[in-house]
């Protein structure tokens, strides 16, 4: 546990790889899966911010076939997500991407949304780029998160697979060991950074939040152009601008299809996150 709190801190503490609640990082050991609890900040997180889940009982959730309605579907299964958890832990809400780390067979997982990645995943050439400059990674097309997206990846994750990027979100990495995680972070931040050279110092062609790019974005500053007030809505909309000057690279800015976009805003999930920023 102790390596699992010292690395969820040291990355959430750095605000190129996190914004307000972004991101969430997990541990396998003897059958349990802890994960960071919906709602805690990584860069102060302690053994009392992660929720231990039963991960065979996770595991069998995707035998599970649930309503074809989002709403329907979202609540049966947070509800078999939570049911996973052992004694003492019902006071916390596992993270949304649950079921998606419980799928990893490597120790450790780590989720991240950092502005320079997104910079690729977020972009029209996205795809292409990553299979350029990440062979090895799995690209994973805009899709919805949480069961669906853990749905989508369960037949596609092997021990040989360390890296996944997630279009419109994110990154993960998983590995066995806390080195290796670092050594996987790096080596991608360092290539796109070779790739995007002087777009920290150019002007973004992002004037206003228009169109979100992320999930993050639509939690902390809406889904329209107006910007509410505070810390947080002020840090993704800077992470916005930079996102579409990374993009610039990569064939141009790709914001959220509007259908993604409606499911963000209407999914409890994301109004629970919320509630806890």
């Amino acid at each position: 546990m102790r390596t699992l709190i010292d690395f969820s801190r040291r990355y959430g503490a750095d605000p190129a790889l996190v914004i307000a609640g972004g991101g969430n990082t997990s541990m396998k050991e003897n059958g349990v899966l802890y994960i960071k609890a919906s709602g805690e900040a990584l860069a102060s997180v302690s053994a009392d911010s992660f929720v231990a889940l039963d991960l065979a009982a996770l595991l069998a959730i995707l035998e599970k076939r649930y309503p074809l309605s989002d709403e329907e579907r979202e609540a049966a299964f947070l509800a078999d997500v939570q049911a996973a958890a052992l004694p003492g832990q019902a006071d916390k809400r596992a993270s949304v991407e649950t079921l998606l780390h419980a799928l990893f067979p490597q120790r450790y997982v780590l989720h991240l949304h950092p502005t320079l990645i997104n910079g690729l995943t977020c972009s029209a050439e996205g795809a292409r780029a990553a299979a350029r400059l990440f062979p090895s990674a799995l690209w994973v097309p805009e899709c919805r998160p949480g069961y669906t997206l853990a749905r989508l990846l369960a037949d596609r994750l092997s021990p040989e697979r360390h890296t996944v990027l997630l279009q419109n979100h994110g990154v993960f990495f998983a590995a066995d060991d806390a080195g290796t995680l670092d050594r996987l972070l790096k080596h991608m931040l360092d290539t796109l950074g070779g790739e995007v050279s002087g777009a920290e110092n150019a002007e973004p062609p992002y004037p206003a939040l228009e169109e979100p790019f992320t999930p993050d974005q639509i939690v902390y500053c809406g889904a329209g152009p107006e910007l509410p007030e505070g810390e947080n809505a002020r840090a993704l909309y800077e992470d916005a601008r930079k996102i579409a000057a990374f993009a610039g690279f990569f064939g141009g800015p790709r914001p959220m299809s509007r259908e993604l976009i409606s499911f963000i805003v209407g999914w409890e999930a994301e109004s629970y996150r919320k509630s806890r920023a």
